[in-house]
């Protein structure tokens, strides 16, 4: 694939071309012999159109001529777009003729600069003139955004300075616009300004032109002409260009040694001489004189009135580089003048500046396809399901890691409160336990201080994850000449703000829709408390004075009989209906071991030599009143809960784990989705 950068100046044009292959420098293509293209447009009598430095030297011969018709684009009144129409198919069909473009759309693809204040309704029109001249695959890019691309690129600035980590300023001073662009931290930032100000080198040409016809003693002859004769005018012009570029080329010692000066004949109603002169005076006349082109001022002040307004418009963080580019950018006077505005900022000057645009434009060419090519596979890999299954492999990690985190509070929260309750007779069932545990569960696993409580473990899993999926980012990164760090989804996963963290609360982790987290805390805890309640051949029932006998008599053979004739299982779901004395709850949930303290009349149910049952007396035990719940029974409390979690993790044909595994993959698979998409699309290459 050919990436093709043409820069169609207002006064001169170039071309660059860079392959796919590799990691090759732009060339820079010449046309008809030359690899800057004057911008001029020239019909002979004979009906020969011309273009570039044939029509330049043809212009004062020529029907018609046309110079700097692009800074006229704006005005859709004007005849621009025709005469750009022209002069950039007539460019693209020398290239043809000379075989350096062969192919079409499929090998080729062009990127044409603009102004960087062109609005978007200014570049489609723009983009539409040279679709229909049969460009292949037009695209139209600001031409700061090029400069700043080709800047990064460029090994001489690359290794000066990395321009990714700096806020720049790119002020191209083309011929007939000025472009500010600002780059911060290799993103190109609106300004106010944005480029589009009427100010280039243009005006010095215009204004060296119109002083020297001033100073002739044939001034007056020669206004006429350069007024009703336009060939004349550009042909004017243009000797006057190519006398200002020589002098600002030459060194001080140069310029004292050699005249810069040059005679033209100019031939029209009669022959008049027309000398051009630059040296010193006429350079401060070119830059501080007052001209009608500019409002009534002078060079200096706009361009400076310019810098001000970028600076203002900037704030806080002001450029730390300057990259100045366009030929007039070679002026000694131009860095001056920045200096001034911005004192602290290192200033850079491209060594070509004459072809730093088409040079990035051809750069954006190559970096877009590869961008376009990066975005694809990063969607191919989040459609492969690669990430849904590297957070499925991790979710039971992700459930012990919350367990770990919400249990004692939890226990503490939940928990013990419905315990205390049940002890105290304000829950009557075991059956009623199971809708409070829920209940108050259910309000702490939506509490602030849940989710707080889940925010760091959560955050290192998702690291983690993350950290996985980064073994196939940075793959993709490599091979686009992508930083790797620009999908790094651990860094987006630390942040305080990112969505997934706000997916994952703590009713998210542990919580399902068939399948509750809950229920393994309902079923723990009243399993535990049964547990308590039933041990070897009955419940050992323990209370004081004849109620106590009574009730335990009773219960002791109520628990007996439905142990033998119903089973463990049904005997348990008895006790969850059964309203259990107070005594026999407080002693199931003692802070302490029962005292005994001697005879007593309460009941149990032992065991015969004969192996019969029979009733016998039990020594006289008191309970602990202190209203708390034992370390022992909680601790055994917790102890079941998690061997119920590892039990629910590890069941491999569990439907409702299975459903709540999918929900909870696909959600949480979602969010990383949405943000690596995020991250791919914020990818500017190199910006």
């Amino acid at each position: 694939m050919q990436y093709w950068g043409f820069d169609l100046g207002d006064g001169e044009s170039t071309l660059a071309r860079v392959s796919s292959e590799g990691k090759n420098f732009p060339e820079i293509v010449e046309v008809e012999g030359n690899k800057v293209i004057i911008t001029v447009w020239a019909i002979m009598r004979d009906g020969e159109v011309r273009i570039g430095d044939y029509a330049a030297r043809s212009a004062a011969a020529a029907v018609r001529s046309a110079a700097r018709f692009k800074r006229r684009f704006l005005n859709a009144q004007s005849d621009s777009a025709a005469l750009i129409r022209d002069f950039s198919a007539r460019v693209f069909e020398a290239l043809r003729g000379s075989g350096e473009l062969v192919g079409g759309e499929k090998s080729n693809s062009v990127y044409v600069g603009c102004p960087a204040g062109w609005d978007a309704e200014a570049r489609e029109r723009y983009q539409r003139i040279f679709e229909t001249i049969g460009f292949p695959t037009p695209h139209v890019v600001s031409e700061s955004r090029a400069v700043m691309v080709g800047a990064i690129q460029s090994n001489s600035v690359r290794d000066s300075v990395d321009l990714r980590s700096k806020t720049v300023l790119v002020i191209d001073i083309g011929s007939s616009t000025t472009d500010f662009a600002y780059i911060n931290k290799g993103r190109e930032a609106e300004i106010r300004t944005g480029g589009e100000v009427a100010l280039g080198g243009g005006v010095m040409d215009e204004v060296l032109l119109n002083t020297c016809v001033a100073k002739s003693p044939k001034a007056a002859a020669l206004r006429k002409v350069l007024e009703e004769s336009e060939s004349w005018r550009v042909d004017c012009e243009l000797h006057a260009r190519h006398l200002k570029e020589r002098y600002y080329s030459m060194s001080a010692e140069d310029r004292a040694r050699e005249d810069c000066a040059e005679s033209l004949l100019v031939t029209y109603d009669e022959p008049l001489i027309l000398d051009l002169r630059m040296d010193e005076d006429m350079s401060r006349t070119l830059t501080d004189r007052p001209c009608p082109q500019l409002g009534g001022k002078s060079f200096r002040q706009v361009f400076c009135a310019g810098l001000r307004e970028v600076r203002d418009s900037i704030g806080k963080e002001q450029p730390e580089l300057l990259f100045l580019t366009g030929g007039v950018s070679r002026m000694e006077e131009i860095r001056d003048w920045c200096r001034e505005v911005f004192p602290d900022a290192v200033i850079y000057t491209d060594r070509e500046p004459e072809f730093s645009v088409a040079r990035g434009l051809a750069w954006c060419g190559r970096i877009d396809d590869e961008l376009l090519r990066f975005r694809r596979d990063v969607d191919e890999l989040i459609s492969s399901n690669m990430v849904e299954t590297l957070v499925s492999g991790r979710l039971n990690d992700l459930y012990r890691t919350a367990l770990d985190y919400l249990l004692d509070p939890l226990l503490e929260r939940a928990v013990k409160p419905v315990l205390l309750d049940w002890k105290n007779g304000k829950i009557p069932l075991l059956r009623d336990m199971e809708s409070a545990l829920q209940e108050r569960i259910k309000v702490y696993l939506y509490s602030e201080e849940a989710k707080q409580s889940l925010y760091r473990p959560v955050t290192d899993w998702l690291l983690r994850v993350s950290e996985e999926l980064e073994q196939y980012t940075s793959e993709i990164c490599r091979r686009y000449h992508v930083p790797d760090r620009s999908l790094e989804i651990s860094s987006a996963l630390t942040a305080s703000d990112f969505s997934l963290l706000e997916k994952l609360e703590a009713k998210d982790v542990l919580a399902g829709d068939t399948l509750t987290w809950t229920a393994v805390f309902v079923e723990s805890v009243i399993s535990i408390l049964i547990a308590m309640l039933c041990g070897g051949s009955g419940v050992v029932l323990i209370s004081e004075g004849p109620a106590g006998m009574l009730i335990g008599f009773l219960l002791s053979f109520l628990v007996l009989m439905v142990s033998h004739a119903m089973g463990k299982k049904v005997l348990d779901e008895k006790l969850m209906t059964v309203n259990l004395p107070l005594p026999i709850r407080r002693m199931a949930l003692s802070a302490s071991l029962p005292k005994i303290e001697g005879p007593s009349l309460g009941l149990g149910l032992g065991n015969t030599p004969e192996g019969g049952k029979k009733p016998h007396l039990l020594p006289r035990i008191s309970w602990d009143r202190s209203g708390d719940i034992s370390d022992r029974r909680m601790q055994a409390i917790r102890s079941r809960i998690r061997q119920n979690y590892e039990k629910l993790l590890s069941s491999a044909d569990n439907e409702d784990l299975a459903a709540l595994n999918s929900r909870m993959s696909r959600d949480i698979s979602e969010q990383i989705e949405k943000r690596l998409k995020e991250l791919a699309e914020q990818v500017e290459i190199p910006l």
